[in-house]
């Protein structure tokens, strides 16, 4: 895998592992710095993803990632919409998540082919299945 296929692979996953671990994220967002990519790097990158798929729900963690997805509504939505995102963020908990499928009908009500991509919204389609 070239730099390139790399970067876009991260953005593909870049907010379940902020959904997830912010300590992660950051790790990651650093792996990424710099022009040169190499098969360690790839190698770190993978086992990272994987350890990151293990850890448990972070409540803390999803309000960020969320808040940074709602970036991507925020101009469109209605007013209405806006409450009922924030009324559904500030309820979650390690077994209570509305916020997350919520975002995902925003995303089908205001279409965004980088968060449609997201591993996110992909994790949260095998969660209610």
């Amino acid at each position: 895998m070239n730099q390139k296929e790399a970067q876009k692979e991260w953005a593909r996953w870049k907010y379940f592992v902020m959904a997830r671990s912010q300590k992660e994220y950051l790790a990651l967002r650093k792996l990424f710095s710099g022009n040169q990519w190499s098969e360690e790097k790839e190698k770190q990158f993978y086992e990272t993803l994987q350890q990151v798929q293990q850890l448990p729900p972070n409540p803390k963690a999803m309000r960020n990632a969320y808040e940074h997805v709602w970036g991507y509504f925020k101009k469109s939505a209605t007013i209405e919409e806006r409450a009922s995102f924030y009324e559904k963020l500030i309820q979650i908990s390690e077994t209570h998540d509305e916020a997350l499928p919520y975002l995902k009908y925003l995303n089908q009500k205001y279409p965004d082919t980088y968060l449609s991509e997201s591993k996110l919204f992909q994790a949260e389609d095998r969660q209610t299945d």
